[in-house]
């Protein structure tokens, strides 16, 4: 039953998937205020309703692409070894981020829906609310790993920290993608905290 369940949810994830980047096609090519929910089902071979099982809203859609990404950077969090200081696991934990840096579609598909994102305030303000809801999930997997002991508020500076880094080595190498990647290992050796050295 489990297995099942299990398989249900890969599934609907698939479809969700599927849902998400013919959307953001859409997006891309038309505008978000612009594309209905009924073209983006229809693009897709399914009814209206049928949308609505996968997504609450199309603002839900734009924000999937967040969901997926912090599912890999936690499914890269858990991966890392035991022993590893937290700034390291959280730095390999960004590879994701640098490797779609590095191609040149997922640069552009991610800048686009960047834009779209940060043209609307209310799906800007859900994004930040995701964006805080990864940080806390990433430090409550930190916490757990590093066992009794740890202070939630230090893991959860650091977390934000590296965070920041993230998005500041993000600005300045857009255009250079080579760059990302160095850029960001640079800034999180600048801000490496001390505990971690």
């Amino acid at each position: 039953m489990a297995a099942g369940g299990s398989l249900r949810e890969v599934s609907r994830r698939a479809v969700q998937s599927n849902i998400a980047r013919t959307a953001e096609a859409l997006f891309v090519a038309k505008g978000f205020e612009e594309t209905t929910v009924d073209e983006i089902a229809a693009a897709v071979g399914m009814s209206q309703r049928s949308f609505f099982r996968y997504f609450p809203s199309k603002d839900e859609v734009v924000l999937d692409s967040l969901a997926r990404l912090g599912e890999e950077l936690a499914a890269r969090l858990a991966a890392r070894p035991p022993g590893e200081s937290e700034w390291d696991s959280l730095r390999r934990a960004f590879d994701p981020v640098v490797e779609r840096f590095g191609d040149p579609v997922s640069r552009e598909h991610d800048a686009a829906i960047q834009r779209i994102i940060d043209g609307s305030p209310r799906l800007f303000a859900s994004y930040l609310r995701r964006l805080e809801h990864l940080q806390r999930d990433l430090t409550e997997a930190l916490l757990v790993r590093a066992g009794a002991g740890a202070d939630p508020v230090v893991m959860r500076a650091m977390v934000g920290g590296a965070f920041a880094c993230l998005h500041a080595s993000a600005f300045p190498t857009f255009e250079a993608s080579d760059e990302f990647g160095p850029c960001l290992d640079r800034t999180m050796a600048a801000l490496r905290p001390v505990a971690a050295r």
